[in-house]
């Protein structure tokens, strides 16, 4: 072997070093960004001279990115959905996120979850694609059937899932009802780093993610219940200053309505008929001790032959309302 076959062997043995080296050394790559399927490839290049030629030498690695298979399920309402005992078809709103490097497909299922405390268990429950995109159940709403429309996201994408139930009559104020959306990836799941081998799109691997591939959310109900009584209490007044019921004497009935509970009740109206062989005083309606407005009360315009007197919306945690008017019998 002469000195200038040495001297390239040696060249070379070093320039395959340093190829190494840089292929060694290359920053590393977020496959959870990169779509699978994309092929990354690495060339290193070196340049010498021997007398008076210039040589070149490359190197290439090359790799497949593999489907990162996540999944993220959120609940959407920004708080508890009021619901009322015995109400149908309520709705709690979820999105469901592709969160891996691939397109995906997922099964989905609704179970009813323990909240604690004093609850209740929605039922009647499905899923539903919020197709109306209201946020709330709809007609034309489309219902989920699993294993016949699964929903299929590609990378990064998102829907609105539904969970539409019904409340039971039985549910008491202030009781919860909650409910777990679950979505299991069709092309794996598992432990973390579970490998279906060309299960991904393309042909590569597939490795379930951070999330094993599925993800639930919980949602809530939260019944909320008013209540009102009402009593009526009647006074008699007679010419003399007595309390005898005779022709002349003034009646002063007095109706109070009491809310209680955690909800509100919406356009309370109060309505009593004045009796027969009676006229009503003008003047005398009262609400909460004070002369109602016609828009707020009124004789003979809103209901013939009533008193009618308008609430409005009343919270259980409202103060009784106290309506007065008053008769003469005739």
């Amino acid at each position: 072997m002469n000195l200038h076959t040495r001297r390239s062997r040696g060249v070379a043995a070093r320039i395959a070093v340093l190829l190494a080296a840089a292929v060694a050394v290359a920053p590393a790559v977020r496959a959870a960004d990169v779509a699978a399927g994309t092929i990354i490839t690495n060339t290193a290049s070196a340049q010498y001279t021997l007398g008076a030629t210039t040589e070149i030498q490359t190197a290439t690695a090359a790799f497949t990115v593999d489907q990162l298979v996540n999944v993220t399920v959120t609940w959407q309402n920004s708080t508890d959905v009021s619901v009322l005992a015995g109400s149908v078809q309520q709705t709690l709103l979820f999105q469901l996120t592709n969160t891996g490097n691939g397109p995906d497909s997922y099964t989905l299922s609704a179970s009813v979850q323990p909240p604690g405390g004093s609850a209740f268990s929605p039922a009647a429950c499905q899923i539903y694609y919020d197709t109306a995109g209201t946020g709330v159940f709809a007609s034309g709403d489309q219902l989920y059937t699993p294993g016949s429309n699964d929903p299929a996201l590609a990378q990064n994408a998102s829907k609105a899932m539904l969970i539409v139930c019904n409340v039971p009559s039985t549910a008491v104020d202030l009781s919860l009802g909650e409910m777990q959306l679950l979505a299991t990836s069709k092309t794996v799941s598992g432990t973390p780093g579970t490998v279906s081998a060309g299960g991904g799109t393309g042909g590569v691997n597939a490795i379930a993610g951070l999330t094993g591939g599925k993800s639930d959310a919980d949602g809530l109900y939260q019944v909320h219940l008013v209540n009102f009584a009402y009593s009526k209490h009647a006074s008699v007044t007679d010419p003399s200053g007595g309390s005898s019921a005779m022709s002349g004497s003034v009646i002063t009935y007095t109706l109070t309505v009491t809310p209680s509970g955690s909800g509100t009740g919406n356009a309370v109206t109060v309505t009593d008929p004045v009796p027969a062989h009676t006229s009503f005083v003008a003047g005398s309606l009262l609400l909460n001790g004070a002369a109602v407005t016609p828009t707020v009360g009124d004789y003979n315009l809103t209901t013939p032959g009533a008193v009618t007197v308008k609430l409005g919306n009343l919270a259980g945690s409202a103060a009784a309302q106290v309506v007065k008017f008053q008769v003469q019998i005739d």
